[in-house]
């Protein structure tokens, strides 16, 4: 992950009321105490939200294990957690489970007890596809800071206590409710032994090939391919377990990417991403135990990693990586036992790794002896094989089926309608979103071997492996120019009128489709 210059930013109205509704550095009052073990912490049942304190918000049962939702009428409303007690730790990243609807969003914060005092409030930023996500404010006191995505404590400081803030908002009281399923804490340094969280598998299995799809990022829309490894990662994963939600890479990052940060990368914001899609996520700093668990169980996991395909360099050498990377997310995907013998030396893992030139080259197979000097800890991780909630708590990032009409005075432009209305399309003309054009049927999708990649027998493909060009030439007021015949050649079509689909995805947790018409 990469370190930036903070920006000056502080978003106005609703930031500010957060800022004003808590006392930062508060004590802890009378906040009841419990005592955890591991280094993973999940408040997600009933009974976890009410050993805390609600401020306008209340419990809904019904939904996950219990949710928090607000109050009739409120605009916002807060959680605080129970004091949570276990080992010392010095990092700690926090994650959230919600679904959020249009006009809302959740914002967490937490701070760290350390020699029998209190950090104050830091917070992740405000989190919501719809709107402006992340805050350079409220992130460091002299005690500790979040640093992009992890609260780390200041001059060699461990803590042995923690507490968390939610704060639910909407703008208007007569929208949806954001739904709040679950808060989860990591933590590394001091004592903390990363430890495995679910119900564990007894006797792991010689061989796993998880049925998952593979993207390269490097395809993907030009203007954000190069840095968007963490959502990639987290779109293998979810379109593993459910291929009918056919989540394109770039479609899921322009909605999760921190924008205060200017990082596609937060490890909260892209595990968060998750639970908008009704999944139970959350990122762990994690040991080989914890990933050979949850392969075990079939499930796809990503992990935080860096290497080169060069030997000799300082940094770790990976045999059959494309290239080199200082800091990459890639997804795991399957293990063996080679001949059945157990130990590190026979241990391959097999993966969808997004570095890579095409989505047919993206399946590798890493020697464990290797791969284990490259993984840096942090792992994503979806507990289950499908949602937790599904529905309408569910909402993910919006699909809207629509049409195309052909502008009147300009042949070759085209325009977005729903309902027989246009669509205001400047916000992608002027760059916060991208323009593309795909077909299901202009090249072959089974994956190939390289000197870096290898013929995955499970593989599976969903409306990301399309063939995709971005190329598109749009106008100021949003509309595209789309020639036919010149799109079946560059797609490389034998069919002149085969399926075209077009793309206006946002930044703003809204994806347009629509099918070309035919000439």
């Amino acid at each position: 992950m990469n370190h930036r210059k903070w920006k000056l930013a502080l978003r106005s109205g609703i930031l500010m009321a957060a800022i004003a509704s808590f006392a930062l550095g508060a004590g802890a009052g009378e906040a009841e105490q419990v005592s955890f073990e591991g280094n993973l912490k999940k408040i997600t049942t009933a009974a976890d939200f009410e050993a805390g304190t609600l401020t306008d918000l209340s419990i809904d049962p019904e939904i996950g294990d219990g949710a928090l939702v607000l109050e009739e009428n409120a605009l916002t409303g807060s959680f605080e957690s129970a004091v949570y007690e276990g080992s010392t730790f010095s990092d700690m990243v926090a994650c959230w489970n919600a679904a959020i609807y249009e006009g809302g969003q959740v914002e967490v914060f937490a701070r760290a007890r350390y020699d029998g005092q209190w950090t104050q409030y830091l917070t992740w930023g405000p989190f919501t596809p719809f709107d402006t996500r992340g805050s350079k404010e409220n992130k460091e006191d002299e005690a500790a800071m979040v640093d992009q995505d992890t609260f780390c404590m200041a001059d060699d400081r461990v803590a042995d206590a923690f507490q968390m803030k939610a704060v639910l908002r909407r703008d208007d009281a007569g929208k949806t409710s954001p739904v709040l399923r679950m808060l989860s804490m990591t933590f590394r340094g001091g004592e903390m032994v990363p430890t495995y969280a679910e119900e564990p598998v007894k006797e792991i299995p010689d061989k796993i090939l998880i049925g998952s799809p593979a993207f390269s990022q490097l395809i993907r829309a030009p203007r954000i391919a190069p840095d968007i490894c963490s959502p990639t990662t987290m779109t293998v994963m979810m379109d593993s377990r459910v291929p009918e939600l056919n989540i394109l890479p770039d479609e899921y990052a322009l909605s999760i990417r921190d924008e205060e940060e200017d990082i596609f990368g937060s490890w909260a914001f892209t595990v968060a991403g998750a639970g908008l899609y009704g999944f139970e996520a959350y990122p762990q700093f994690a040991d080989e135990n914890i990933l050979m668990q949850e392969l075990a169980k079939g499930h796809a996991t990503g992990v935080n990693i860096r290497y080169t395909n060069l030997e000799g360099t300082d940094d770790p050498y990976l045999e059959g990586a494309f290239d080199r990377t200082g800091g990459h997310l890639l997804c795991l995907i399957g293990y063996e036992y080679e001949d059945g013998v157990r130990d590190d030396d026979h241990l391959y893992f097999y993966s969808a790794d997004s570095f890579s030139d095409s989505d047919r080259t993206s399946y590798r197979r890493y020697k464990w002896t290797q791969l284990k000097d490259c993984i840096r800890g942090m792992a994503y991780i979806i507990p289950d094989d499908k949602q937790e909630v599904t529905g309408d708590y569910a909402p993910g990032i919006i699909r809207r089926s629509v049409e195309l009409r052909r502008d009147e005075e300009r042949n070759d432009t085209w325009i977005f309608c729903e309902n027989g209305e246009d669509i205001d399309m400047e916000w992608c003309a002027r760059g916060k979103g991208f323009f593309a054009v795909s077909t299901a049927g202009s090249e072959e999708k089974a994956p190939i071997a390289t000197d870096h990649s290898i013929v995955y027998e499970n593989a599976v493909f969903t409306e990301a492996n399309d063939e995709f060009y971005y190329g598109i030439v749009n106008r100021r007021d949003g509309s595209v120019i789309l020639n036919r015949e010149e799109l079946v050649k560059k797609l490389g079509l034998e069919d002149p009128d085969a399926e075209i689909k077009v793309w206006a995805v946002s930044d703003r947790g809204v994806c347009y489709e629509a099918v070309l018409p035919e000439q």
